[in-house]
């Protein structure tokens, strides 16, 4: 079986949400964990939550029993273990639910729940994480006249629309992690890198796309640069790069020099232009599906791209 773990599918086959970001000491909260079955029946899903979140009842899948759960206590953290087993059936999704009571004080601070989902005993396939605010009062009262402070009914109303707006408000809070290549959603990075006219290889992994993202300016910066053509090449193969330039030779001029059109300077020379070695990684190739020739064209296309009009080059891949 061909598993990668955390393969940037994991929205696919684990999901965790809850009924309210939001709550207040003494309340109830429902943790919602949705997963799909790996090919084999050879792992688990494992959810963690703090030991203040004690459990109440759990909502099975349909034709599967809650003795198969097992929790336990590590690092003051609950640990609920949900094998998969005969109860299952490969590559189908099922949902299921945690009914927890917040037992802490009366103050404000913030409750991590985890769940992941392993393949065999240590492949971790999918992860997913949801914070709960257990807060002493209700954020939206400072904008409330101050008599509203000691009313516990206005907070608790106001409360549950603080929950509902929470995903949307920490949307906006973190709107500039949007605009950064190294934090922004992969299904972001084609749209962000259009802002520089920046044309995203689908083939390349997603590590490269965001270096070079992140470079773009530079890149531009320096366009036509020896330093600016190595630096792109080196990140787009994830290899070595070398660049012989060619420059003129034996530039005499003397009493009997004719010049014209066709008349070229010194002997021998190829002005303005380049040798270009690349050496290429294996894996480069493999993990690209390329030919050795279609990479090479590839490399061509890019060397064009970034060197001035006049200049000639030679492009040559050593693939080692």
């Amino acid at each position: 079986m061909d598993i990668s773990p955390n393969d940037g599918l994991s929205s696919n086959l684990l999901s965790l949400a809850v009924d309210r970001y939001n709550c207040y000491a003494g309340e109830l909260v429902t943790l919602f964990l949705r997963f799909k079955v790996p090919k084999e029946l050879q792992g688990f899903v494992q959810l963690s939550f703090p030991n203040v979140m004690q459990v109440e009842s759990y909502q099975m899948p349909e034709g599967v029993s809650s003795s198969i759960l097992s929790l336990s206590q590590l690092n003051q953290e609950s640990i609920l273990h949900v094998p998969l087993a005969d109860s299952f059936m490969v590559d189908e999704i099922y949902e299921m639910s945690v009914s927890v009571r917040v037992k802490t004080f009366q103050m404000d601070q913030y409750l991590l729940s985890e769940a992941e989902l392993f393949y065999g005993e240590s492949i971790s396939l999918a992860y997913e994480a949801v914070q709960i605010a257990v807060l002493s009062k209700a954020k939206y009262l400072k904008h409330l006249p101050e008599i509203y402070e000691r009313d516990d009914f206005v907070s608790h109303f106001l409360m549950l629309i603080e929950s509902f707006w929470k995903p949307i408000s920490q949307q906006i809070e973190q709107m500039n992690a949007y605009f950064d290549p190294v934090l922004t959603s992969p299904v972001v990075l084609p749209w962000l890198a259009s802002w520089v006219g920046l044309s995203v290889d689908k083939s390349l992994p997603l590590e490269r796309v965001r270096a070079l993202l992140k470079s773009a300016m530079i890149f531009y910066q320096q366009r036509g640069t020896l330093q600016a053509l190595v630096a792109y090449l080196e990140t787009f193969t994830g290899g070595e790069v070398h660049v012989l330039e060619r420059r003129a030779r034996n530039f005499i001029l003397g009493k009997q020099c004719n010049l014209g059109v066709e008349i070229a300077l010194g002997k021998e020379n190829q002005p303005n232009s380049l040798l270009i070695e690349v050496a290429v990684p294996p894996e480069e190739i493999i993990a690209l599906k390329l030919s050795n020739d279609m990479y090479q064209r590839k490399i061509n296309d890019i060397v064009r791209s970034l060197v001035p009009a006049h200049t000639i080059f030679d492009v040559h891949c050593e693939f080692r």
